[in-house]
Protein backbone atom coordinates (compact mmCIF):
# COMPACT_ATOMS: atom_id res chain seq x y z
CA UNK A 1 0.00 0.00 0.00
CA UNK A 2 1.31 3.46 -0.91
CA UNK A 3 1.14 6.33 1.51
CA UNK A 4 0.25 9.62 -0.13
CA UNK A 5 0.97 12.76 1.82
CA UNK A 6 -1.78 15.32 1.50
CA UNK A 7 -0.72 18.92 1.09
CA UNK A 8 -1.10 21.22 4.03
CA UNK A 9 -3.34 24.16 3.14
CA UNK A 10 -3.46 27.27 5.27
CA UNK A 11 -5.93 30.11 4.78
CA UNK A 12 -5.01 33.40 6.43
CA UNK A 13 -5.35 37.16 6.05
CA UNK A 14 -2.98 38.82 3.60
CA UNK A 15 0.11 40.63 4.90
CA UNK A 16 2.42 43.11 3.17
CA UNK A 17 4.90 40.27 2.70
CA UNK A 18 2.34 38.50 0.46
CA UNK A 19 1.94 41.30 -2.09
CA UNK A 20 4.52 40.03 -4.60
CA UNK A 21 3.55 36.35 -4.28
CA UNK A 22 -0.18 36.84 -4.80
CA UNK A 23 0.45 39.26 -7.68
CA UNK A 24 2.56 36.52 -9.34
CA UNK A 25 -0.22 33.97 -8.84
CA UNK A 26 -2.80 36.32 -10.37
CA UNK A 27 -0.56 37.12 -13.35
CA UNK A 28 0.27 33.45 -13.94
CA UNK A 29 -3.34 32.27 -13.81
CA UNK A 30 -4.48 35.20 -15.95
CA UNK A 31 -1.87 34.40 -18.61
CA UNK A 32 -2.94 30.74 -18.68
CA UNK A 33 -6.49 31.80 -19.57
CA UNK A 34 -5.59 34.66 -21.92
CA UNK A 35 -6.86 37.30 -19.49
CA UNK A 36 -4.56 40.08 -20.66
CA UNK A 37 -4.32 43.71 -19.60
CA UNK A 38 -5.32 44.95 -23.05
CA UNK A 39 -8.68 43.21 -22.58
CA UNK A 40 -9.29 45.00 -19.27
CA UNK A 41 -8.75 42.09 -16.92
CA UNK A 42 -7.31 42.19 -13.39
CA UNK A 43 -3.73 42.20 -14.65
CA UNK A 44 -4.39 45.81 -15.75
CA UNK A 45 -5.25 46.85 -12.18
CA UNK A 46 -2.63 49.38 -11.04
CA UNK A 47 -3.08 48.16 -7.44
CA UNK A 48 -2.27 44.52 -8.21
CA UNK A 49 1.12 44.76 -6.51
CA UNK A 50 -0.38 46.37 -3.38
CA UNK A 51 -3.28 44.10 -2.45
CA UNK A 52 -2.51 44.26 1.27
CA UNK A 53 -2.96 48.02 1.20
CA UNK A 54 -6.12 47.80 -0.92
CA UNK A 55 -7.79 45.17 1.27
CA UNK A 56 -6.79 46.79 4.58
CA UNK A 57 -9.51 49.37 4.05
CA UNK A 58 -12.69 49.29 6.17
CA UNK A 59 -15.18 46.70 4.94
CA UNK A 60 -12.59 44.86 2.82
CA UNK A 61 -10.59 41.68 3.41
CA UNK A 62 -8.28 39.40 1.44
CA UNK A 63 -7.17 35.90 2.32
CA UNK A 64 -4.25 34.00 0.87
CA UNK A 65 -4.00 30.23 0.63
CA UNK A 66 -0.66 28.60 1.30
CA UNK A 67 0.20 25.06 0.33
CA UNK A 68 3.16 23.71 2.27
CA UNK A 69 4.26 27.28 3.02
CA UNK A 70 3.95 28.70 -0.52
CA UNK A 71 1.23 31.14 -1.61
CA UNK A 72 -0.90 29.30 -4.19
CA UNK A 73 -3.97 31.50 -4.34
CA UNK A 74 -6.28 33.92 -2.68
CA UNK A 75 -9.53 35.83 -2.79
CA UNK A 76 -11.03 38.95 -1.34
CA UNK A 77 -14.21 40.83 -0.62
CA UNK A 78 -14.79 44.57 -0.72
CA UNK A 79 -17.74 46.95 -0.95
CA UNK A 80 -19.24 47.22 -4.43
CA UNK A 81 -18.23 50.73 -5.48
CA UNK A 82 -21.45 51.58 -7.31
CA UNK A 83 -23.85 50.26 -4.70
CA UNK A 84 -24.99 50.60 -1.11
CA UNK A 85 -22.05 50.51 1.34
CA UNK A 86 -23.27 47.27 2.93
CA UNK A 87 -23.16 45.34 -0.37
CA UNK A 88 -19.88 43.63 -1.22
CA UNK A 89 -18.47 41.53 -4.01
CA UNK A 90 -16.01 38.67 -4.29
CA UNK A 91 -12.80 39.98 -5.88
CA UNK A 92 -9.52 38.67 -7.26
CA UNK A 93 -10.05 34.99 -6.54
CA UNK A 94 -7.26 33.05 -8.23
CA UNK A 95 -5.61 29.69 -7.51
CA UNK A 96 -2.71 27.91 -9.14
CA UNK A 97 -3.48 24.57 -10.82
CA UNK A 98 -3.30 21.48 -8.61
CA UNK A 99 -4.02 23.46 -5.46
Amino acid sequence: MNNVASPTLTVRRITTADNAAIARVIRQVSAEYGLTADKGYTVADPNLDELYQVYSQPGAAYWVVEQNGCVVGGGGVAPLSCSEPDICELQKMYFLPNT
